[in-house]
């Protein structure tokens, strides 16, 4: 009864082992080779369908983005067209000013040649008035 085990030595053991193993090892690579091999063929037809989704997922995403962009275009052009008019409008005043600067001073030039006029006459019109008094005290 009792039955004899043949015996291994712990080399034989591991060798058996690493035999198993990696006959398990091929046979799992070869099961995932024929797993791709089939996945793939029919999967093109899904692989486009997914980059199509996948492409109008972005689209979808980047027509916010797009929008915002344009509505900013829009700002900075209607802003950019206010600064202009505003420049504009700016120059003209200066202009203005100017004109109406130049014409003070015309103003204020002929008024004090006036007024030194006068005084002259004025100052004139004394030493005459003071010459007959005089002319006749002496």
């Amino acid at each position: 009864m009792n039955a004899s085990k043949p015996e291994t030595s712990p080399s034989q053991a591991e060798l058996a082992i690493k035999s198993l193993e990696q006959e398990i090892s091929n046979s799992v690579q070869g099961d995932r080779l024929t797993n791709r091999l089939t996945k793939f063929t029919p999967r093109t037809e899904a692989a486009g369908e997914a980059s199509e989704t996948f492409g109008e997922l972005v689209k979808k995403m980047g027509a916010t983005s797009i929008a915002e962009i344009e509505k900013l275009i829009s700002d900075l052009q209607v802003a950019r067209n206010y600064l202009t008019a505003e420049a504009d409008r700016i120059q003209q005043d200066i202009a203005r000013y100017a004109h109406l600067s130049d014409t003070a001073s015309a103003s204020v030039k002929i008024i004090t040649e006036s007024l030194g006029q006068w005084r002259k006459g004025n100052e004139a019109l004394r030493n005459a008035v003071s010459g007959d008094s005089r002319s006749d005290i002496a």
